[in-house]
């Protein structure tokens, strides 16, 4: 089931022109930067494969982005830093001295490949934010183009919803839908 709602979703986003994304991209960017602003710690990510860019209004001194350190374990921890593509040509920070701990983070902006209204989230499959948001306290927002938003995503047990969906159209506060 997940597989094949994670490639009816890959094709639809995946079918959105360029300007689409850049123009919803900085939509979406506002919608992230209004909510956090005040955060001084935040963890985002690099945008991969169509998925929209929450950093564009963001300084570089207020993110940290995800460093794959064992892609068995699916693990990684937040960096400050030049990106450089590196696993599966996602850009990523170099490793280097300013890491963040889990329990220093206010809020991580999180990817997805789809989500529902209740936060649920579709990732490519691997299980590294999962993981990683498992114990998290700070605020979990989820970020995607509207069309990725569907009624219901397949979840288990260990998937971790996020509190805020943010699209180009809508602020979804989802653990009022839990």
């Amino acid at each position: 089931m997940k597989n094949k709602q994670r490639n009816q979703l890959l094709k639809r986003r995946g079918a959105l022109n360029r300007s689409f994304v850049n123009h919803k991209s900085i939509v979406i960017s506002r919608k992230v930067f209004e909510l956090l602003k005040r955060k001084r710690r935040v963890a985002s990510y690099s945008p991969y494969r169509n998925e929209p860019n929450p950093n564009l209004l963001f300084s570089e001194n207020f993110l940290y982005f995800p460093k794959v350190y064992s892609v068995e374990k699916a693990r990684m921890r937040f960096f400050k830093g030049v990106l450089v593509k590196s696993f599966k040509g996602i850009k990523e920070p170099r490793f280097n001295r300013r890491a963040v701990y889990r329990k220093q983070l206010e809020s991580v902006i999180v990817p997805g490949v789809g989500f529902d209204e209740r936060g649920y989230r579709l990732g490519y499959g691997l299980g590294f934010y999962d993981r990683f948001l498992k114990d998290f306290k700070g605020l979990k927002v989820g970020v995607a183009f509207d069309c990725c938003v569907v009624k219901e995503i397949a979840h288990s047990e260990g998937d971790i919803p996020v509190d805020v969906l943010i699209t180009e159209r809508r602020k979804i506060f989802c653990k009022l839908r839990r």
